[in-house]
């Protein structure tokens, strides 16, 4: 078992102690989120050589200018050019301006996307839950380490697209296509967010629901996405960084083969939530129908997925990063006691994954131990 770099520690002790008063006190100011993004800017941000896939970001920096800006805008632009750009266009710009103009170091890059993918996740925390906090502490493992710390492109894009949610609730159509085309741009999964402007609005009670969730999990081992070709690999893949993320993530035969691991585990606490406080949630909580919406689309894609771990992880994991928002703003809707119940879970998982994360290799492969981990600014 190994032990994650006290820098983290200070972000979940924390992350705790703010969670327990929003939760049992009264509302935090958000000013003190805001502290909280700072700190964890810098420790994602200006990381030196930590992350699973920091060499592969860096070669990306390095590809990124060698393609001209004419060829990126073409690439945005969806305009075939004799220079194919195989990255998206937004991240592509980016990289080029921060290397060809202000031959930048590489720890600028992870810098400004780190503060762009705090911006965004800020802003999106706050308008969907009462408890951000809580929320943020109970994402942080693993997500902080896989997002802000590793995958950092798709973490910035879909951390873009959640913000951009906040104009589905205002049925705010060119606002929502225009923040669509800023996620795409940095990251290709984010497509899969266009139609939810319209799906949000479908009505799910918990027939259909459960009709949709054990249809997906019996179309499982059929594998039913292939029928799509290669236009789902072109979305979810990044062969520069496959490797990385396979070293980080560990998958196991057989679960693959139809065995019962955490994230079958966390998909079925999940849908307990969906079910337990569907009509609670429904009479209380602003804009439940369309948390439920991409809940359920989110799981249904997991299993449809499932067998395949990078469509699994990186697709349907976009829907359920949001997705989770639905169990700590159960706490809103329900008695003291059963308030006390949901948070003691909350932390009990909190626990569990900090104990399973420290004891999987993720830690090391990672660089995030006491020994391993190195910032650019901090002793």
């Amino acid at each position: 078992m190994s032990l994650l770099h006290p820098y983290y520690l200070i972000a979940i002790i924390y992350m705790l102690i703010f969670s327990i008063q929003e939760v049992f006190v009264k509302k935090v100011d958000k000013k003190w989120f805001w502290v909280l993004a700072v700190y964890l800017i810098i420790i994602a941000g200006l990381r030196d050589n930590v992350g699973p896939d920091y060499g592969s970001y860096k070669g990306i920096y390095i590809y990124s200018d060698t393609k001209d800006y004419i060829s990126i805008i073409r690439k945005a632009l969806h305009i075939e050019g004799s220079e194919s750009v195989e990255i998206e266009w937004l991240y592509a710009l980016i990289n080029k301006i921060l290397l060809n103009v202000f031959n930048a170091p590489f720890y600028i890059v992870t810098l400004i996307i780190a503060t762009f993918a705090m911006f965004f996740k800020v802003e999106y925390t706050e308008d969907n839950t009462f408890y951000p906090f809580t929320y943020t502490l109970f994402m942080f493992i693993p997500n902080f380490f896989i997002g802000e710390s590793g995958q950092i492109r798709q973490n910035l894009g879909t951390f873009v697209i959640y913000f951009a949610i906040r104009y589905i609730k205002e049925r705010n159509l060119w606002k929502y296509l225009f923040w669509v085309f800023i996620a795409t741009g940095i990251h290709n999964v984010c497509y899969l967010f266009l139609p939810m402007y319209w799906l949000v609005k479908l009505r799910l009670n918990r027939f259909v629901m459960l009709t949709l969730i054990i249809a997906s999990i019996f179309a499982s081992p059929f594998e039913i996405y292939r029928v799509f070709g290669s236009f789902l690999d072109n979305i979810s893949s990044d062969s520069v960084l496959v490797e990385g993320f396979n070293g980080y993530v560990e998958e196991s035969i057989e679960r693959l083969n139809g065995g019962f691991g955490v994230p079958e585990a966390m998909m079925a606490i999940l849908t307990f939530f969906l079910f337990t406080f569907d009509k609670q949630m429904e009479e209380k909580y602003p804009y439940y129908e369309y948390h439920k919406v991409f809940a359920v689309f989110g799981i249904c894609m997991y299993f449809i997925f499932r067998n395949n771990p990078i469509f699994s992880s990186r697709m349907a994991g976009a829907f359920i990063g949001f997705s989770y928002i639905i169990i700590p703003n159960a706490m809103y809707v329900v008695s003291q006691n059963a308030k006390r119940l949901i948070y003691a879970f909350i932390i009990f998982l909190v626990i569990f994954n900090f104990i399973l994360f420290s004891t999987f290799n993720n830690i090391t492969a990672g660089r995030f131990t006491i020994d391993q981990y190195k910032n650019f600014i901090l002793p």
